[in-house]
């Protein structure tokens, strides 16, 4: 298969990141048993949480293989297309809103009051915005969110300030339960921190107070220090922690796809643009020292600091243009958002090549006003797939011909 058949592409990175298939691959369930890693968990009356822009997928797999009476899937608006035998609850991302702390009451008020055996939690990215439960003002927490997403930082940072400001982030799970947790991860985050994916509401948090404080003051925010508290370091329950898939694992399954494929790196940070540019520079000397076609694969979570004004745009639309403003020689790249949203646009990312010309005035007006797409929509060159269900961040396909 050739990057110039963008449909099959696009069908190949739906097919690896799929969450669903990953589950199938990754765990058995026979009865009141569930198998994974060698690892065996029996219950008797479990009570399944999921939650994130996987949640729906996720507990589709585990309620079509195991009656489950009581619990709670908590979705953004787009993906909720599916009747379930739970209650299925639609929150709000990336803004935090009283459906965020409403969904967040619900899990607690489950762990607290229900009787049950075994707590099988399924979290994906997303999570940290659709479920929240903490005794900071809504308006406060709102304004600290929508500052820290339009701020630059990766999302390490950001959940690490997260976490200290819940009480339901950072481990605080662990305290609301009466039984052992089982958790099962599909994973945004780059470089593999699963403490970091929704800001883990169910795994021991490895950062502090001190940390969330000098991030805050990194960024000029030192003032919202006063609402930090201190993540749980310990638990009377125990925690079992699985990683379904990942970015890392999806790009391996496209190694193995593409001829000439490499995995280059799975931990794309800093900023988008930037990034954009650099994928250029790299095929632009890989043709001068006539290596010969190739394929390189990235996977990650670029970032895009917003200030003031901005269209329509996302962190793959700057990337395709930091790549057009500077390519020099034959080459695709695609920039996919494997959630099917990128930014506040409804694309998923987009597809261009050495052979679109766009004035260099034009491509910086774009990225000065943050509206990519409003720019590459009328070349062409977006990929729509809709709200996909899956979500392991982004990918990035460049052929060098």
């Amino acid at each position: 298969m050739q990057l110039g058949e963008k449909d099959k592409v696009i069908n190949e990175l739906l097919k690896y990141s799929d969450s669903y298939s990953a589950l199938k691959d990754k765990v058995t369930i026979r009865g009141n048993i569930i198998s994974v890693n060698s690892s065996e968990f029996v219950y008797n009356n479990p009570i399944l949480i999921s939650v994130g822009k996987s949640s729906i997928k996720m507990a589709k797999f585990f309620l079509e293989h195991t009656p489950i009476k009581k619990g709670i899937i908590i979705t953004p608006e787009a993906s909720h297309n599916e009747r379930f035998p739970l209650d299925v609850f639609i929150s709000t991302h990336p803004e935090i809103s009283e459906r965020s702390l409403e969904a967040g009451r619900k899990v607690v008020e489950l762990l607290t009051k229900e009787d049950y055996d075994l707590v099988i939690f399924l979290i994906s990215g997303g999570a940290s915005a659709l479920m929240e439960y903490s005794d900071i003002p809504l308006d406060v927490l709102k304004e600290i969110n929508m500052k820290l997403i339009t701020s630059g930082l990766g999302i390490d940072q950001i959940n690490t300030i997260r976490k200290h400001l819940s009480l339901i982030k950072g481990g605080w799970m662990l305290k609301y339960s009466k039984s052992p947790i089982l958790t099962f991860v599909i994973s945004d985050v780059p470089g593999g921190d699963l403490t970091m994916v929704g800001s883990g509401p169910t795994l021991i948090d490895q950062t502090t107070k001190e940390d969330a404080e000098n991030v805050l003051r990194s960024i000029g925010l030192g003032a919202y220090s006063v609402y930090l508290k201190e993540t749980p370091k310990t638990s009377k329950v125990k925690s079992y922690v699985y990683k379904v898939l990942d970015v890392e694992s999806v790009l391996i399954k496209l190694k193995n796809t593409f001829q000439q494929a490499e995995v280059l790196s799975s931990e794309i940070r800093g900023d988008a643009y930037s990034f954009g540019i650099q994928l250029a520079g790299i095929a632009n000397t890989l043709s001068r020292l006539r290596e010969g076609k190739k394929i390189l694969l990235f996977g990650g979570e670029p970032d895009v600091k917003i200030t003031g004004k901005h269209g329509k745009g996302g962190r793959n639309g700057e990337v395709c243009l930091g790549f057009l403003k500077y390519i020099k020689t034959d080459a695709i790249l695609y920039a996919f958002a494997t959630d099917g949203i990128d930014g506040n646009s409804d694309y998923a990312g987009c597809y261009v090549s050495d052979q679109l010309r766009i004035n260099s005035l034009e491509i910086e007006e774009a990225i000065e006003t943050h509206s990519s797409y409003e720019l590459l929509e009328r070349y062409g060159s977006v990929i729509k797939t809709g709200y996909t269900g899956n979500n392991v961040n982004n990918i990035y396909l460049l052929e060098i011909s």
